[in-house]
């Protein structure tokens, strides 16, 4: 996959914007967003939802390739996003006519969101493996293997890996919002 940095980048230029501009409209500092474009930098799924959010564009449309009627997708294939949170996110679906984005989340152990999200639309997550602590408008729940939630992705929610082990989590949005 191409870097997140370079994408941001691209979106930038493409809609020719100066870097103090998106730093004024969003803002992030100049020096982070440099650092970012310049993959000296990681980013948090939150303040990459907000750029993407910013470029009016999903991860789907800057990582998907264009749609050809695919109906299998094969994992080696995935589009994988590693945010300085230390959580993975593969876009299970690369197809952006499609009007929802399945993503699976690998958590490191502890590993958690620093900051909820609030993206819009609706939200499916299911946990494959692990135990998770999900948060949503300031209440906890804990999920094992095989539990699920579905919210307004407009509520602010977030992810907790509370144990020493990798946990995983098939999340399911529509329409495609992340």
């Amino acid at each position: 996959m191409e870097d997140i940095g370079k994408i941001l980048n691209g979106l930038r230029k493409d809609r020719g914007y100066s870097i103090r501009k998106v730093s004024e409209e969003t803002g992030f500092s100049l020096s982070f967003l440099s650092k970012l474009e310049n993959g000296k930098t990681s980013i948090t799924i939150r303040n990459l939802i907000k750029l993407l959010s910013f470029y009016d564009v999903t991860l789907a449309d800057v990582f998907s390739t264009p749609s050809s009627k695919k109906i299998a997708f094969r994992r080696e294939e995935r589009k994988v996003m590693e945010s300085s949170e230390h959580i993975r996110l593969e876009l299970v679906v690369d197809d952006p006519a499609i009007n929802m984005e399945p993503l699976l989340a690998t958590f490191e152990p502890n590993a958690k969101y620093k900051e909820p999200l609030e993206h819009g639309g609706e939200e499916f997550a299911f946990v494959i493996k692990g135990e998770l602590r999900f948060d949503i408008e300031g209440i906890s729940h804990y999920l094992r293997e095989g539990d699920c939630v579905y919210f307004g992705g407009e509520k602010s929610h977030g992810w907790e890996n509370m144990t020493g082990e990798e946990a995983h989590l098939l999340m399911v949005t529509t329409p495609p919002s992340v």
